[in-house]
């Protein structure tokens, strides 16, 4: 606790001359005042940027520490269920049975014993080559831990074909592995862990316009009411750094605020920091204001349909990214991060609080 408010008085003393930010001695009030008040600690204050003028005090009065948020998430979308959802076979089945958008399953790579679709095993290189010899059509594929969230553990390749002898080429690498070797590393490097084999994305170049290396995203919170009709919450774009294949914010990615009515972007949110909001992306330059979002209507429809058919549950992180032809669901989160409210500028109460009204 005293740590926490240590380096709290310090972000707060370093930022208290930028613009639109309360004086020091404001800021240590509202800590207090918070903390007597809610409970919200004043590491958290700074987490959720509340150092803004133009910020009412209710709405300061409506942000949930990580305790309070889990203990609704705990009432609106049952544990037993929230573990269920982490696991990518059961979320990918449930999805295909419904026949809803999401990247094309391949096949399941485990040291237990591999398979394709179709059951056949995929335990050799031979076998995997033999897929990708039926597929010419494959020009990339990706490798997501079955249990893994977050962005950890995924890997993506190109393809390179010689004749009948194929290679892995990992993204943004100019080195080419025999199959058998890639494999065994991926294995090796990540023991005892399985991985589902997709067809990699291609995404929409409205949103490759970003940042080209990753696979940008956006994060949209749905809830369901209690008559079970979903209801759109909250919407922001991800996107990731340069030479990243990922955009979460664990691995630097970006977020960036959307206008829920035009669809448009807004500015980058710097999330967990003291910072004030910006327009350019830090390695490129890129100015992200002011972008159209495709397909506004259709992640609307999507985003219901999959909140609608998910069992004793009431809220939902959505994970949509964009092909030139549709939307598609990357992952399904029943937990989503807390933060998101930071980049929607509004507080749990606001956001979330009609769930259990």
């Amino acid at each position: 606790m005293l740590n926490n408010l240590v380096k709290a008085l310090r972000l707060s003393w370093l930022n208290q001359h930028e613009e639109n930010t309360l004086s020091f001695l404001q800021q240590f009030k509202e800590m207090l005042l918070l903390k007597l008040i809610t409970g919200f600690g004043p590491g958290n204050y700074h987490k959720y940027r509340l150092w803004q003028k133009d910020m009412p005090w209710q709405q300061k009065l409506g942000y949930w520490h990580d305790q309070k948020y889990y203990r609704f998430l705990n009432r609106v979308n049952p544990l037993n269920y929230r573990m269920l959802a982490r696991n990518k076979v059961i979320a990918k089945a449930i999805l295909n049975f419904y026949k809803i958008p999401d990247a094309e399953y391949l096949g399941y790579l485990s040291a237990k014993g591999s398979f394709s679709t179709d059951g056949l095993p995929l335990n050799t290189a031979e076998e995997l080559s033999n897929l990708l010899q039926q597929r010419p059509d494959l020009n990339k594929i990706c490798f997501k831990l079955v249990d893994g969230s977050g962005g950890v553990g995924f890997c993506a390749v190109k393809i390179v074909r010689d004749n009948t002898t194929f290679y892995f080429q990992e993204l943004g690498k100019d080195i080419n592995l025999p199959i058998a070797d890639y494999i065994n590393q991926l294995l090796i490097n990540n023991k005892g862990c399985d991985y589902l084999i997709e067809n990699y994305l291609e995404q929409h170049a409205d949103l490759a316009v970003f940042n080209p290396s990753s696979l940008n995203t956006l994060r949209v919170w749905v809830g369901k009411t209690k008559a079970g009709t979903p209801k759109i919450i909250g919407i922001f774009l991800r996107v990731g750094r340069a030479g990243s294949l990922v955009d979460n914010t664990m691995w630097g990615g970006l977020v960036i605020a959307i206008d829920p009515q035009s669809f448009t972007t807004t500015h980058i949110v710097p999330l967990e920091t003291s910072g004030s909001c910006f327009r350019n992306h830090p390695d490129s330059g890129y100015d992200i204001t002011r972008r159209q979002l495709p397909f506004q209507q259709h992640v609307i429809d999507l985003a219901e349909k999959v909140t609608d058919i998910l069992p004793k549950t009431r809220f939902v992180g959505l994970d949509i990214a964009f092909t030139p032809e549709q939307p598609v669901i990357i992952e399904v989160n029943l937990a989503p991060s807390a933060i998101g409210a930071s980049a929607m500028n509004m507080s749990h109460q606001q956001l979330l609080g009609w769930l259990e009204e």
